[in-house]
């Protein structure tokens, strides 16, 4: 059970300053706009969209951890300064399309590392080691991209907000079904987050073509590494089944739904329902699996 204390510095503060930012981002953007600035305004309007999602969750991370430690002792440590690389990648996202490229392979290659030091040490051999290793790194790297594609091809702040509000969502009850609560405020801290945004969306509406998407793709890696981080840790130090862990992880592909013909014909409204519907779909399954794995059905076995 959550303690006040634990709820307004885990939850509610991290809401505030990530909506304070945000807002503000949002109303440097619409300046922007009236005045046609030039592009580097445009680019540190968007940073602060990243800033927005980084400081909300250290924010968080400090209400439920405390300053983290260096060098980290628990893969759950690192958490705090994936949402800092998060945020430098964010800074420089614009700078050199294959910068960006070096960086997201490499990060996709370091941080499974860095989070699973113990188990590459002590649970894996050498051969094993490295298969993981391939894997680990091809999934974030992909899960990045899909990351990024979402924010573009969901049709609005609104809907794009709501998709990750679930999929944070799922990830938290998951790993409460699994009995890492621990993890799962973490993944409370992002709920928190992306409820700000939802509101922010909802209530400021989609003003312009300019605002039309609320998270610019600078945005991407606080958001995939944070995500990319409490899965593995929820995977590997935790008890979360492997068929959630993988739908988590795949949900984000049935946003290109939206790209197949017939569903653009539904017009816009319908054709976001259906891919809010097709990406919590995957969701929905995985938080089924952990509540059948977790005993709360009766007898259950492995998945």
């Amino acid at each position: 059970m959550l303690t006040l204390k634990q709820l307004f510095l885990g939850l509610f503060l991290p809401a505030v300053v990530s909506g304070g930012v945000l807002i503000f981002a949002r109303s440097l953007s619409s300046k922007q706009d009236a005045t046609n600035t030039g592009e580097s305004e445009t680019g540190s309007s968007d940073w602060l969209i990243a800033v927005a999602l980084s400081a909300g969750y250290i924010v968080g991370y400090l209400g439920l951890e405390g300053l983290p430690s260096f060098p980290p002792r628990l893969g759950a440590h690192w958490l705090c300064y994936l949402a800092v690389i998060g945020l430098i990648v964010g800074g420089l996202w614009n700078f050199s399309f294959w910068g960006r490229i070096i960086t997201q392979v490499a990060l996709a290659v370091i941080i499974p590392r860095l989070l699973l030091a113990p188990t590459f040490r002590h649970t894996w051999g050498q051969l094993e080691g490295i298969i993981w290793w391939v894997c680990l790194a091809a999934a974030i790297f992909i899960f990045w991209n899909l990351v990024q594609q979402s924010f573009t091809i969901l049709p609005s702040g609104v809907s794009s907000s709501f998709v990750y509000f679930g999929l944070s969502g799922g990830t938290a009850l998951i790993l409460a079904l699994s009995g890492a609560l621990r993890l799962a405020q973490h993944g409370g801290v992002l709920v928190a987050l992306f409820a700000a945004s939802w509101g922010i969306a909802l209530i400021s509406g989609q003003r312009s073509d300019r605002n039309r998407h609320l998270f610019p793709s600078s945005a991407s890696p606080v958001v995939a590494l944070l995500l990319s981080g409490i899965w593995m840790n929820g995977y590997f130090f935790e008890e979360v089944p492997t068929a959630s862990a993988i739908l988590l992880l795949i949900a984000l592909l049935f946003v290109h739904v939206g790209r197949i013909e017939a569903i653009q014909k539904l017009g816009a409204r319908r054709s976001a329902l259906v891919q809010i519907a097709a990406i919590a779909l995957p969701v929905l399954i995985a938080i089924g699996v952990a509540i059948a794995r977790s005993g709360l059905l009766g007898d259950s076995s492995g998945y």
